[in-house]
């Protein structure tokens, strides 16, 4: 019999016993370094017993549909069950990678390698400038490069995941969750923990050198998008200037719902989708209409004609127009059928109800009039109690009987005026009558809460809604809270926040309309200005100043945890949004985690979906680009699914989603968050998010 590798020369005869001859130099010895092989159980091959060899542990997904090699014998087809299924997510299971029908599975394999492989292209030919702007030497590039090339492999080879070697609380965080799971693979495991994991271990390369502990891999790509969508912004900036005067109930309700629809159309600028490369929703827009035209819509029915031929005749449905306009304001008209689920009216009476109700109940706290129960609060949970010492001598030592005399003396010989001026002083240095956050069953303030996805023209139209909720005293504060590493590639973080509002601020850009709009009746084109992009940008740098604005980075939005597990993994977070008159979750990743990354039942009602996740009233609006969604009306999934099995994954339809239940803020049974680490007495520092 032939050798099937070559090179190796293999038994003629059948293996007696069931035990296999060992033969150097074949797939058994190539392996047996890497992963440890189990054999099968003995089998008979004209009439004598032969064992296969299988690769137990194989890291090829292909290879469990392979024939498998009999030393001594024939090849046959041996049939292993495999852990990649072709087929899509089923209902009600986790997305992960092992549907090879799905967006998880197209993902893993080849949207992410993409990205990783632009990160090392990037470093290959921007180097020196990497280097310079970073004061970054070869070695810290080369370190990079190297694990971003590793991980590379080991996704594309369906590894274990490494352990972080970083020795950092959130480090050591992510080694205890990566040995909870019971799949350690990319594929294997969920997309979720997957996803996470990549881009977490993507931040340790940076975080592993000396000189890009700061450097943002993904900056460049998202001041771009920025700079593409300016146009954009610029004429949404020209009507928000009258959209924050004061106005009557209908407009402010009207003008709400507006700007939530320009929240999520401004979704689809989303570079992960897009593989990092640029979304210009102008160039889109022409495309779209470009093709439109080749392939127009069928006419609409012809009128009906009245009851039984008597009376007048329906008037015919509108032919839809052959143009996609990139004007944020006729993007919401055109794309009107795109949107799946549409709560905005129900939003907007509701959260200026909700908002109403909450002035009121801030107006009339009393709260602030007592000190801090953090030592009640602390002996109920079984905290030990922190001590406030004495303060120390000049020696070091503990105050005597004689030195506390002697103290006594020189008060009294203390003149009055000395004794007024310090009593003055320390009047002023009292700490002010903070309450703790555990006893606060009412918020400082009244205050709605975005959770950020993607920077550029998203968090523009982000930063327009925030404006007007203020504006129009709707409420007197906005918490956005951002991501705290580079994250998924255009997901916002501080640094991207502070450099889109400082980039309106100082906007000089000036263009001929991209549509060919002209100024009245044969005028010229008229020409796009940033005047008001520019007036926006100054107010929203007064906002962050004053505190009516303020950006919160807290580690849990790059966990790999679903939201339903906030409570278990950040109670403290958790608190804080309870807070809120109503949180705003952008983006697919937010709805993602809202749903537990689970294919739940596309007609499932959204309170449903959130699976006890209600610390306030829940706001998600996302344009589609994972295969999960809730709260379709019966039908309309199989609809859209008989036209595009893939309509999931393009980022064309999208849903505005509301939950107006919210779990009851009580005392907590815990102390607060401050509690034992310094030691403030009585009184709690002042919190700002709450």
């Amino acid at each position: 019999m032939s050798s099937p590798v070559k090179g190796v020369s293999l038994p003629q005869s059948p293996v007696k016993g069931g035990t296999p001859t060992k033969v150097p130099g074949t797939p058994a010895d190539l392996t047996q370094s890497k992963k440890s092989s189990k054999t099968s159980s003995p089998t008979r091959s004209t009439g004598e017993e032969v064992q296969r060899f299988v690769h137990q542990n194989s890291d090829d997904e292909d290879y469990y549909t392979k024939p498998d090699f009999i030393y001594g014998g024939p090849f046959i087809t041996v049939n292993r069950p495999s852990p990649f299924l072709d087929t899509m997510t089923p209902m009600n299971l986790p997305l992960q990678g092992t549907f090879k029908k799905s967006f998880a599975y197209f993902s893993l394999k080849d949207r992410i390698p993409v990205i990783l492989t632009k990160i090392i292209d990037y470093l290959s030919r921007d180097g020196a400038n990497i280097k310079s702007a970073n004061g970054a030497s070869e070695e810290d590039l080369n370190n990079f490069m190297q694990s971003v090339v590793k991980l590379k492999n080991d996704l594309v080879t369906n590894k274990d995941y490494d352990p972080f070697t970083l020795d950092t609380p959130n480090a050591k965080k992510w080694n205890i969750w990566i040995e909870n799971q019971d799949n350690k693979k990319y594929f294997n495991n969920t997309w979720m923990f997957t996803e996470c994991y990549l881009y977490r271990k993507l931040r340790e390369g940076c975080e592993l050198t000396k000189g890009l502990q700061n450097f943002d891999y993904f900056e460049e790509q998202k001041k771009s998008a920025f700079d593409n969508n300016v146009e954009l912004m610029c004429i949404v900036a020209d009507k928000m200037v009258n959209m924050v005067h004061k106005s009557e109930k209908d407009k402010r309700k009207a003008d709400f719902v507006t700007l939530l629809k320009i929240c999520l159309w401004a979704n689809k600028c989303d570079l992960s989708l897009s593989l990092g490369s640029q979304v210009n929703l102008i160039q889109a827009a022409k495309d779209a209409t470009e093709k439109l035209r080749l392939n127009p819509p069928p006419p609409p029915p012809p009128p009906k004609k009245g009851k039984k031929g008597k009376g007048p005749a329906k008037d015919a449905a509108p032919q839809a127009p052959l143009v996609i306009s990139h004007d944020p304001f006729q993007m919401i008209l055109d794309l009107k059928d795109k949107l799946l689920v549409d709560d905005t009216s129900k939003i907007a009476d509701q959260i200026v109800n909700k908002a109403d109700a909450m002035m009121k109940a801030v107006n009339a706290n009393t709260t602030f009039k007592f000190k801090c129960s953090c030592h009640r609060l602390a002996t109920l949970a079984g905290v030990p109690l922190c001590k406030q010492e004495a303060p120390p001598t000049e020696e070091g030592k503990e105050a005597t009987p004689e030195k506390e005399a002697k103290e006594g003396k020189d008060k009294k010989e203390a003149t009055p005026e000395k004794e007024g001026k310090e009593g003055k002083e320390k009047k002023e240095d009292a700490p002010k009558q903070i309450p703790c956050p555990a006893k606060m069953t009412v918020p400082q303030a009244v205050m709605f809460d975005i959770v950020c996805d993607n920077t550029g023209y998203e968090l523009f139209a982000d930063l327009c809604l925030a404006h007007f909720l203020v504006a129009q005293k709707i409420v007197q504060k906005v918490r956005f809270h951002v991501k705290d590493m580079p994250w998924f590639i255009s997901d916002v973080t501080e640094k991207d926040f502070r450099y889109v509002v400082n980039a309106c601020t100082n906007s000089n850009f000036s263009k001929e309309a991209s549509s060919g709009v002209t100024e009245g009746e044969g005028g010229a084109v008229k020409v796009i200005k940033a005047d008001n992009l520019r007036t926006l940008g100054q107010q929203w740098n007064q906002y962050l100043t004053d505190g009516v604005f303020q950006i919160m980075a807290e580690e849990y939005w790059t966990y790999p945890h679903v939201y339903r597990d906030m409570k278990k993994y950040d109670p403290n977070l958790y608190r804080k949004l309870q807070y809120a008159v109503a949180i705003l979750f952008k983006g697919d990743l937010n709805y993602r985690k809202l749903l537990g990354d689970r294919n739940c039942n596309p007609t499932t009602g959204f309170e449903a979906a959130l699976q006890g996740f209600i610390p306030a009233p829940i706001i998600a609006i996302r344009t589609v680009k994972a295969e999960l969604i809730c709260g379709l009306p019966k039908g309309r999934w199989d609809q859209l699914t008989a036209a595009d099995e893939k309509w999931m994954q393009t980022g064309d339809y999208g849903v505005i989603q509301y939950c107006p239940k919210g779990e009851a803020l009580k005392v907590a049974d815990r102390p607060c968050m401050d509690y034992c680490q310094t030691c403030f007495g009585v009184i709690c520092p002042e919190h700002t998010d709450i």
